[in-house]
């Protein structure tokens, strides 16, 4: 049996610091990838695309993380957070993502299973 390493990472953001960001197309390149820009684009709501924008950022900020690298060793674009039929967000095999949205609060855990 081969052991596992995993790498567990948590962010909480406070939604309305990002309100104003939700028509800025600068910050959305900085910290969306094109995939998830196009979801984000589909969005019709502003409460939704809020969720969105926060939820991305807390789940890319937990990745690095779990990575034991900040946000200036790893950059917003190298993490990349899609949805499956559900609505679940996935990332890579290696990674279990979880984003829950309450209030003015999005917190977002990854982990990160890879060999030792």
């Amino acid at each position: 049996m081969v052991p596992l390493n995993l790498r567990l990472g948590t962010d909480l953001v406070f939604m309305p610091r990002y309100q104003k960001h939700l028509d800025n197309p600068i910050f959305l390149k900085r910290i969306l990838t094109e995939n998830e820009q196009a979801i984000y684009n589909k969005l019709k709501l502003d409460s939704r695309k809020l969720e969105f924008i926060c939820g991305r950022y807390a789940a890319k900020e937990a990745y690095a993380k779990a990575m034991g690298k900040g946000m200036g060793v790893l950059d917003f674009l190298d993490f990349e957070v899609l949805m499956d039929e559900s609505g679940k967000p996935i990332s890579n095999p290696n990674t279990e993502i979880s984003i829950s949205h309450d209030g003015d609060y999005t917190i977002a855990v990854v982990i990160v299973c890879g060999e030792v």
